[in-house]
């Protein structure tokens, strides 16, 4: 039986905005051989690091993919999230309150754009909409519920973007968070020290974000499929220094379920699950953030860490 790892997170204890620049984040080391905890700052995070290290970063790009109208009938307020294309005007949403998205109703959003509801499939309802070329100037970036209502604005098109995304083709609907803190300065100073650095694609869906929905833990509700790339020249260069030179270190926990979903042979979606007695085949250590509750995040760093670990550097940071 799952027992996914709980904590009290006082809304007071969620930051609103990133600290500036990025790299003076506090930083948490947290050894898993020795059990111990040390406090720093991002920036000197080169000072934990070794010659012989290779950080994995996920260089997806995030999407502007939610987007906040009115119902057209009544001026109720509605709010999306685009998740998956599946056609040339057509959407798969999350979509707020859904309930009241009924087939054929209309939604009005800023200017032109309108979109009209069709079957709703679990969680998720089908949109068309008139003039689908509007939907990346309409939308906002998809920044957590708990940031400020999900309400971005424009400085998070700069705060909640890699400088180093460049990923074609489809997007993330969330940020590679962990990424954030390597400011370019910051990089530089690392590789100068003999830290390489390569990068992968996880385009980042639904399963970095919804939470284990089942109350039971015995039906945990596994994360959805997303899709990622390792090239072959990525995943030989990864391959080689993991066997004859250093620690892989995976950047973000988007980054290890790529990574090991490709040393079990998966390619181009994954639906990896990773939970307590995971055995993890590559990943030598992680940069991450802090994760909600029962999150399948958490799950992944408590079958890094342990338990007890977890619930004591979760119990230090707070």
């Amino acid at each position: 039986m799952l027992d996914p790892f709980q904590y009290d997170l006082p809304a007071e204890k969620i930051a609103q905005r990133p600290v500036y620049p990025y790299d003076q984040a506090k930083l948490l080391l947290i050894n898993r051989e020795s059990s111990s905890l040390k406090e720093s700052i991002f920036a000197n995070i080169a000072d934990f690091l070794q010659p012989t290290d290779l950080l994995v970063f996920n260089d997806t790009t995030v999407s502007p993919a939610r987007l906040f109208g009115r119902f057209a009938d009544s001026d109720g307020q509605v709010e999306i999230l685009l998740v998956e294309q599946t056609a040339a005007d057509t959407w798969q949403c999350l979509a707020r309150p859904l309930k009241k998205f009924h087939v054929d109703r209309e939604i009005q959003f800023d200017g032109e754009l309108i979109a009209t509801i069709g079957k709703r499939l679990d969680n998720l309802v089908s949109l068309k909409f008139n003039y689908p070329d509007k939907l990346e100037s309409t939308g906002t970036m998809p920044i957590p519920p708990y940031i400020r209502g999900g309400r971005s604005d424009q400085q998070d098109t700069l705060d909640y973007q890699t400088h180093f995304a460049k990923a074609a083709g489809n997007c993330s609907i969330a940020a590679p968070t962990a990424s954030l803190h390597f400011t370019p300065e910051l990089l530089t100073k690392i590789k100068s020290t003999g830290v390489q650095a390569i990068n992968l694609t996880l385009h980042v869906g639904l399963a970095s974000f919804l939470p284990l929905w089942n109350e039971s833990v015995e039906n945990l509700s596994p994360p959805g499929k997303e899709e990622f790339i390792v090239e072959d020249s990525t995943w030989q260069a990864i391959s080689e220094h993991k066997s004859t030179v250093g620690r892989v270190i995976a950047v973000g926990t988007t980054v290890v379920r790529a990574l090991e979903s490709k040393a079990r042979d998966m390619e181009g979606e994954t639906e990896l699950f990773i939970t307590p007695g995971f055995d993890f085949k590559v990943v030598d250590a992680i940069v991450t953030n802090f994760h909600q509750p029962a999150t399948t995040h958490l799950l992944l760093v408590e079958a890094f860490i342990g338990k007890n670990l977890l619930k004591e550097s979760y119990g230090y940071a707070i």
